[in-house]
């Protein structure tokens, strides 16, 4: 039998580190662990598509402004800071949720540096400075033209990435009448929610990166989006209420 005075790495019984991950490991069912996991990967690499769309106006050695001992610039070639980069931050993203998820089903703390890194830091660091580098290799704008579309995507996948299993306690969710009381309805509808905007958020990324502007057939599918989890909520409530 486990021994309760049994120190772990962090200095604690195991019952206290059982708490401790439930408090600060970052809990969640499988499916978000899964739908997070797919959401940050495909948002690490759809810098990806940038590179493909600028490739011609990138030079084959991008100067980096890091400068070695030497005094000569420590230049990057078209394809590392094309793919290399975001590559290496798709590593890093499947790495922290492995992590995260490995330490959750064995009820361990997970390392300081994978809890400050989370499931979304990488990302965000891929998207924007990737995204950046390119764009500035490139020759093109990096002030708002860039940022905005890039910052509203994040922010489409981060709120997708809280409503998808969002908690009946939490004050940003869906308080609406016809689902407030019904289990199974608030459950479907903000997880409805959470897929839907995280693909918007992907699509808003993917034409963004890929294609420079949003086609009117676009806007329209991302406005569709946005808006799915309103009257579906209606239907779950209906059917749970027929239940």
């Amino acid at each position: 039998m486990e021994q309760k005075t049994n120190k772990t790495t962090y200095g604690m019984t195991r019952e206290q580190e059982r708490q401790a991950s439930r408090l600060f490991g970052r809990h969640v069912s499988g499916p978000k662990a899964l739908a997070l996991c797919l959401g940050a990967l495909l948002a690490c690499a759809s810098p990806m598509l940038l590179g493909l769309r600028l490739w011609a106006a990138i030079p084959p050695l991008v100067q980096t402004g890091f400068v070695s001992p030497e005094g000569v610039d420590d230049s990057m070639p078209r394809a590392v800071l094309a793919f290399g980069v975001p590559g290496l931050f798709c590593v890093l993203t499947l790495i922290c949720h492995a992590q995260l998820w490995l330490h959750q089903r064995a009820q361990k703390l997970p390392p300081m540096s994978v809890r400050m890194l989370g499931r979304w830091t990488v990302p965000v660091f891929s998207v924007l400075l990737s995204g950046f580098w390119l764009m500035r290799a490139a020759g093109e704008s990096t002030g708002a033209a860039f940022f905005v579309p890039c910052l509203l995507a994040l922010l489409l996948l981060l709120t997708g990435a809280h409503f998808f299993d969002c908690p009946r306690s939490g004050k940003f969710a869906f308080h609406l009448k016809r689902i407030e009381y019904k289990e199974n309805a608030w459950r479907k509808t903000h997880r409805l929610a959470g897929i839907c905007w995280m693909l918007a958020g992907l699509l808003l990324l993917g034409l963004f990166f890929g294609v420079g502007r949003s086609p009117a057939l676009s806007a329209v599918l991302l406005l569709l989006l946005l808006l799915a989890p309103l009257p579906a909520a209606g239907i779950f409530a209906k059917r749970d209420s027929e239940e």
